[in-house]
């Protein structure tokens, strides 16, 4: 018996290295595609990131049609790209003001310390303006950075590993906390295992795509994108002030519907059915979670018809494939 007790000690050291072995190597792949994810949203301004973010979550699906909740993404991801190019618009009008009046009050005269009408102008609405567009940009943009740094790698784990080893993998994700980039670490944990993740994967392999898009829709928006951006008191507030102003007509420039276009424009005119609108009442909140995940379904609701349609589905096609071509 004494005999056989080294022998059962190096199996059991073999045993424990190859889990230490396995550890390593899914660490390794998670570190391997957070790594991609990072270089596809590092530099450029937060437009230029926009298209590259809209262009992976295209050429996912158009790699794979299973990953119906990226299809959607991108579109949505533009829709944010759209609101980024507004709130930059608006931005920009206040600071061409404001630099055009400070070099008015460097160069001016003496008598034109004594006019009221020498001066450029300057309105308090468009600084104010200038400011909320301001916080919009900051918080669009990183909203959209972080769960795509959040989601593009479990797509591409799943996508070249399997089912199988992505849930075998997933407690490992959070040990690389620290050594990847996560912008809302103040807000979410990077790489906590969130059960609607897994299931959302759970159901692309079962060939069940509405269920998949279901979950993966409730961890995008519930998980990181509420504790991300809604739960900001700031931005919810905005974001109710526009919807206010919006719904009420309200004669402002900064009002905007917020809508889901199907497609790789901004907007789309008519009675489009390429377009889900959120609400048209003037309290409607973005920032509830209830109210958002219903406008998210319908939208996924809306593509998935659309891709049924046989003229319709080519048009969506089409514009996903512009779309993962930056256009």
């Amino acid at each position: 018996m004494s005999r056989l007790l080294p022998q059962l000690e190096r199996r059991g050291g073999c045993r424990n290295q190859a889990g230490e072995d396995d550890k390593q190597d899914c660490i390794d792949g998670w570190g391997y595609y957070q790594k991609q994810a990072e270089a596809i949203v590092a530099g450029g301004d937060p437009i230029a990131r926009n298209r590259r973010i809209n262009a992976a979550y295209a050429t996912l699906w158009l790699e794979d049609r299973r990953f119906q909740w990226a299809g959607l993404a991108a579109f949505a991801s533009k829709q944010v790209g759209c609101g980024l190019l507004n709130a930059a618009e608006l931005i920009g009008k206040s600071n061409q003001q404001r630099r055009a009046y400070q070099q008015w009050e460097r160069q001016r005269s003496a008598a034109d310390q004594f006019s009221p009408f020498s001066s450029p102008r300057m309105p308090a609405a468009d600084q104010a303006t200038g400011e909320v567009a301001h916080k919009v940009y900051q918080m669009l943009a990183k909203g959209n950075t972080a769960l795509f740094l959040e989601i593009w790698p479990l797509h591409m784990f799943y996508k070249n590993n399997g089912l199988a080893r992505l849930k075998r993998c997933l407690p490992e994700r959070k040990l690389l906390r620290g050594s990847v980039a996560w912008p809302i670490g103040d807000r979410v944990e990077f790489g906590a295992q969130q059960p609607e993740a897994e299931r959302g994967f759970e159901a692309i392999d079962a060939g069940n795509i509405a269920e998949s898009v279901k979950r993966l829709a409730y961890h995008e928006q519930i998980n990181i994108l509420q504790p991300a951006m809604y739960n900001d008191p700031a931005f919810a507030t905005l974001m109710r002030a526009n919807q206010f102003a919006w719904a009420l007509n309200f004669p402002t420039s900064s009002a905007q519907e917020i809508q889901l276009v199907l497609a790789n424009q901004c907007t789309v005119s008519g009675a489009s059915v390429r377009r889900e609108q959120f609400s048209n009442k003037p309290l409607a909140n973005l920032a509830d979670a209830g109210q958002r995940m219903a406008f998210v379904m319908r939208a996924a609701e809306r593509f998935d018809q659309l891709l049924r349609d046989p003229i319709e589905g080519v048009l969506v096609e089409n514009s996903i494939y512009l779309i993962a071509h930056g256009r």
